[in-house]
């Protein structure tokens, strides 16, 4: 049986629609870590006027991985900020076959080792539909869900009047290619580490509060 530890450190996978980020939030909130979300570092890095941010910028727009390199280097940049007395989550990295090795030397050379990995699975049309309702407020930038918060792609923002829009990626084509690009670079990261004994797998076609208990209750097993 495995006991939940007072360190832990996770990693989050999931294709795109799934609550994945929703579910690590809870995560760390709920054992005390800290959340370093990959995609969300390379889009602030992408908005940057640098050099950097130029690349990164480009590669998102034309829906490109990030080099395994890069975001190796800004995972370091990120756990040396984080006390070794906290655990973390990592959100979608390791992303790729070749991100693994260098990820676990560099959380073994901090002292930390990988509890559990977790996978959130969806299935490939239940993706599309959860991502083409996903909008953003352009004031407050808090997610709008098309059918929750509001009705129309035209309506307000509802907690503060704002713009709505849509992620540029979250357009048919850019769903098409991520989830694609989820399926045959990441599923083989998941599927690793299922061999190594440490993957936990839930259906991510759920309410939010049932996947979350789901999690926790397969830290027990």
């Amino acid at each position: 049986m495995f006991h939940v530890p007072c360190l832990m450190n996770l990693i989050i996978f999931g294709p795109q629609g799934s609550g994945k980020g929703t579910q690590a939030e809870k995560l760390a909130e709920k054992f005390n870590l800290s959340h370093i979300e990959t995609g969300q570092i390379f889009r602030d890095v992408a908005k940057l006027d640098s050099p950097l941010g130029v690349k990164i910028k480009d590669l998102s727009e034309s829906r490109e991985l990030i080099p395994d390199e890069i975001t190796v280097d800004f995972l370091v940049h990120h756990l040396e900020k984080i006390s070794p007395d906290k655990g973390v989550i990592l959100d979608s990295a390791p992303r790729t076959l070749g991100q693994i090795q260098p990820v676990e030397k560099l959380m073994k050379a901090q002292n930390r080792s990988i509890d559990r990995a977790i996978y959130i699975s969806l299935p490939y049309g239940e993706s599309v539909a959860r991502i083409t309702k996903r909008f953003a407020c352009t004031s407050c930038a808090k997610p709008i869900i098309l059918g929750k918060h509001v009705e129309l792609a035209s309506d307000i923002c509802p907690f503060c009047g704002g713009q709505i829009v849509q992620r540029s990626d979250d357009t048919p084509e850019g769903i098409v290619k991520r989830l694609d690009i989820f399926y045959n670079t990441t599923m083989p990261v998941v599927e690793a580490y299922r061999k190594k004994g440490l993957l936990i797998e839930v259906d991510g076609g759920r309410g939010m509060e049932e996947v979350f208990e789901d999690i926790i209750s397969k830290f027990e097993i």
